[in-house]
Formats: structure tokens, C-alpha cells, sequence
């Protein structure tokens, strides 16, 4: 079976990671010296890469897997979309301007609703094999 609706996700969210990496980078290169131990932009920027770091990578295997195991792809496109749209709110939500909170506290939410479903959908693929 081939793998086709994951696909999108995993390349919008390669590119998400990349811009996520360039904003990593150009703090490291505005701050200099000890400055990277203490900059607030930059700890923000490395924070958000991490969190992203964390959670994607399982979370498009968890679609994979439903993937492979022949989930509809109405469902793979709802998953995907959050997991995408989660990350985005998160990122934005990092910033430092009013009412930014809000947005990154929904994407951090939407992430773990993504992660709940998709590993609750895997666990249930894993059953019906069973039966």
C-alpha cells in the first residue's frame, strides 16, 4: 500500500520545521558571547524548535501507521490538518505581542488532541488485527 495522504502533511511540516531552524539561526547569529545562554528571543526561538522536534516526528508516524492500516483518508486529512495548524498556532503563539498566549496555548492543545486520536485510532487498528 502506498503511502499518500501523509505525504502533504510531512512536507508542510518539513518546511514548517525549516523556517522554525532559520529563526534558530538568526538569533544565534544576532546574539553573541554568552548572549545565547540568556537572550530571551533566542531562548524562545530554541524552545519552539524543541517542542516541534518533540511532537511531529510521533505524530506523523501515528499517521503513517493509520495510514497503512487503511484508515480513511477523510480522517488522515482532519489529523493532518490539525497537526499542521497546531504547530503554526504554536509558533505564532510564541511571539511576544498581545494575545499571543492564547494562540500558542490552542496549538499546544490541538497537538496534544492530534497525538490523543491518532494513538487512540493506532491502538484500535492494533485490535481489529487481533480479532
Amino acid at each position: 500500500m502506498l503511502i499518500q495522504t501523509t505525504l502533504i502533511y510531512a512536507g508542510l511540516l518539513g518546511l514548517l520545521l525549516v523556517i522554525l531552524s532559520f529563526n534558530v539561526m538568526h538569533n544565534w547569529v544576532r546574539v553573541t558571547g554568552a548572549g545565547h545562554d540568556t537572550d530571551r528571543e533566542m531562548r524562545r526561538a530554541e524552545r519552539v524548535l524543541s517542542s516541534f522536534v518533540e511532537y511531529v516526528p510521533l505524530a506523523l508516524i501515528l499517521l503513517v501507521m493509520m495510514e497503512l492500516k487503511g484508515a480513511p483518508p477523510p480522517v488522515l486529512h482532519v489529523l493532518g490538518i490539525t497537526l499542521v495548524v497546531s504547530r503554526v498556532l504554536h509558533a505564532y503563539g510564541s511571539n511576544d505581542m498581545a494575545g499571543a498566549g492564547l494562540a500558542r496555548f490552542l496549538g499546544a492543545q490541538l497537538t496534544f488532541l492530534m497525538l490523543t486520536i491518532a494513538s487512540i485510532a493506532c491502538v484500535y487498528y492494533f485490535g481489529l488485527g487481533r480479532v
